[in-house]
């Protein structure tokens, strides 16, 4: 019996292999027929599309200093205006800004509130603490 399994496992295995199929070479193209994709032309890169922003850079919110002047510097979008503490401050062509506060012995709190024309406002609230 188990003959007779294997055998018709043999005539089932070959019946349903598929048959294999003959292979044509196909010639290789002249170097006169190869033609080379296109180059793409280079396009410049992206600008990415930033909306407003206020990014203070110094001093970090819950700094201790031992010194009685802080300066503070930072970044917005070009053409906004930029107040520190109530006082504004002047902003570069590229957005940079950059003021000195002078602090008081103490926990003090420095407000930045950059604002443009179109309504768009971003503020940053700073603790900074000074020990003589």
């Amino acid at each position: 019996m188990a003959t007779l399994v294997m055998v018709l496992l043999l005539v089932l295995t070959a019946a349903c292999a598929p048959t294999p199929e003959k292979i044509t070479p196909t010639p290789a193209p002249s170097p006169e027929e190869v033609i080379p994709p296109p180059t793409p032309e280079p396009t410049p890169p992206e600008m990415p599309k930033i909306g407003f922003f206020l990014t203070v850079a110094q001093p970090a919110d819950n700094s201790i200093i031992t010194v009685d002047k802080v300066e503070v510097r930072g970044r917005t979008t070009p053409g906004a205006v930029v107040s520190v503490n109530g006082e504004l401050v002047e902003v570069d062509g590229e957005g940079n800004f950059t003021t000195m506060v002078v602090l008081e012995e103490g926990p003090n709190i420095i407000e930045v509130i950059a604002s443009d024309l179109e309504g768009n406002e971003e503020s940053r609230i700073l603790v900074i603490i000074y020990v003589p």
